[in-house]
């Protein structure tokens, strides 16, 4: 009587979470769940524990919007990772989240919550629940830039009114009939945010059994290598990152960083060549010989098409160390990073997604002499079989993000397979392949930046009955209606006004440019009420200033 009673109370007791408490009884079921057959040891499957927290979450289903926890078939491990992807599976040794576990951290969320930097993140759980246990969400945080529209301790409405724009476009759009399944979004961070929808769509019933989030701080480089001085002895006087033992793909998208350290270049070498066996598809960076001292060609070769994309006094011999960053975004956009500074981006053409046995650095095949052995040292190599930025580099904000992604996965145990994808335009690949990674409501919330080919790829990733929201930064909202796309109306007043405000220009206080207009001082004056003195010739300064000295005594 005393749970049930402090149940009620709990009920009536909304706050400004946001969130409706559940009516009624807590039920425990009495009955086990048996476990099911083990899979082997190498690919087995999360599965709820027996008892306990799962079968409290099979008894409260009816308030997920799944049906019975055993009906919520999850993506198991049979399927394939596709290229730029993760499967992230919860902590078997974990219990599953409670009921009241859940209503506990849905009161600690503050619509309006103190500004709590933590690595420019904005953190909106604490710690610890205020019974002393750790919360089970404490990672997961918002965009923390001040300047931000959305920046929710300073303008906590525009993040509320969006969330209730999302939930009213999802109950009008799905229903029993066009269910939602799947759920992707992008750039989404630390997912707070995200956590926040999906637990107003929990209460409506609209709880999707698989969550997509295509984030860049989710990437990872398929290979890493120190590095050495070059020419090497070998034939060639380069080495194949072959002999790492990888064997995937690369193209369309793509990215090499290196610390490089040039010598006095004898003649034309090669920094990198990645090719095929059949010398019909390659991804290079040539370095310029003595006639071309500071000069690198970053370029493909695609289907006997050359595309190169010089770049000037980038380099000196002898000189300091460079990192560079050479990058192939999804639409065949090259760009070119040295020491941070984007120094050169030009258009091209994708590689094709082949296998490519050639992957060399310092120099080129024997078999293959069209550039020289590089003279200098390349170290702290990093490949990507994707774009990424400079800061991905470095591997920056990757632990925090990969923190948040597992406190979700845990939090969603049994309800929703959560993936993640490095780019865009490799989630929009692998939809075209698998079409259980399309996206029956897909967003994109507070960002800004610009992504190359993004409403493109978007509704190519979108189901048969998909629905796209872009809340904020370039892009369009659609819905896929039939065999093709139409445009939807995302606009919401309250968060336009915002993104127009941080938009406005930059008053400039101070002297200008030019030759000083006297007019505007000589009327400013006059309007003050100040007799202001007329301006003269240089060569009449001096005579005017003993003039006023010699006054000065007899004044």
């Amino acid at each position: 009587e005393a749970s049930e009673s402090e149940g009620e109370e709990e009920g009536e007791d909304e706050g400004e979470s946001g969130f409706e408490e559940e009516e009624g009884d807590e039920e425990e079921a009495a009955e086990e769940v048996p476990p099911p057959p083990a899979p082997p040891a190498q690919q087995r499957p999360f599965r709820a524990r027996p008892g306990g927290a799962a079968a409290e979450a099979a008894a409260e289903a009816a308030d997920d919007g799944g049906g019975p926890l055993e009906a919520r078939v999850l993506d198991g491990p049979e399927v394939a990772i596709p290229r730029a992807a993760r499967r992230w599976w919860p902590d078997e040794e974990r219990p599953a989240v409670t009921s009241r576990m859940r209503k506990d951290v849905h009161s600690l969320l503050n619509r309006q919550p103190r500004r709590n930097d933590f690595s420019a993140w904005q953190m909106s759980f604490p710690i610890k629940m205020p019974n002393g246990v750790l919360c089970p969400v404490s990672a997961l945080g918002e965009c923390g830039d001040p300047a931000c529209p959305s920046y929710r301790p300073k303008r906590p409405e525009v993040r509320e009114s969006v969330e209730n724009f999302i939930l009213e476009k999802c109950i009008t759009h799905f229903s029993k009939d066009a269910p939602l399944g799947t759920y992707a979004t992008i750039g989404c961070g630390l997912l707070a945010q995200d956590w926040i929808i999906l637990e107003r769509l929990r209460k409506v019933g609209l709880l999707p059994r698989r969550a997509i989030f295509v984030e860049l701080r989710t990437a990872r480089p398929v290979m890493m290598c120190e590095g050495s001085p070059f020419p090497r002895s070998v034939e060639g006087g380069g080495m194949n990152l072959r002999q790492t033992g990888f064997t995937g793909l690369f193209g369309p998208e793509f990215a090499f960083s290196a610390v490089v350290t040039f010598d006095k270049q004898t003649e034309g070498s090669t920094l990198f060549e990645f090719y095929n066996d059949f010398d019909q598809d390659a991804i290079f960076v040539h370095v310029g010989g003595p006639s071309a001292v500071g000069k690198l060609t970053f370029g493909t070769y695609v289907d006997g098409q050359r595309f190169e994309m010089p770049i000037e006094g980038c380099w000196e011999p002898r000189g300091k160390p460079v990192k560079f960053l050479f990058a192939c975004s999804g639409t065949g956009v090259l760009r070119a990073y040295a020491d941070g500074e984007l120094v050169m981006a030009s258009a091209a053409v994708s590689p094709k997604p082949v296998v490519r046995p050639h992957l060399y650095v310092g120099g080129a095949s024997c078999k293959k002499k069209a550039a020289g052995a590089f003279s200098g040292s390349i170290t702290k190599i990093k490949v990507w079989d994707q774009e990424v930025d400079w800061l991905g580099t470095d591997l920056m904000y990757n632990f925090e993000v990969e923190s948040a992604v597992n406190q979700f996965t845990q939090w969603y145990t049994g309800e929703c397979a959560i993936w993640s994808f490095g780019s865009l335009a490799a989630y929009a690949e692998a939809v075209k392949t698998d079409q259980r990674f399309a996206a029956d409501l897909l967003m994109k919330v507070d960002v800004h930046d610009e992504l190359d080919g993004y409403d493109d790829f978007v509704c190519r990733a979108l189901s048969a009955n998909g629905l796209a929201l872009t809340l904020g930064g370039p892009g369009m909202s659609w819905c896929r209606r039939g065999g093709g796309w139409c445009r939807v109306d995302s606009s919401l007043e309250i968060l336009d006004k915002a993104e127009a405000k941080t938009k406005l220009p930059w008053a400039l206080l101070g002297s200008y440019p030019g030759q000083p207009q006297h007019q505007f001082r000589t009327a400013a004056c006059a309007a003050g009420g100040v007799k202001a003195r007329p301006a003269l010739p240089p060569r009449r300064r001096a005579q005017r200033r003993q003039a006023e000295a010699g006054a000065a005594p007899a004044a």
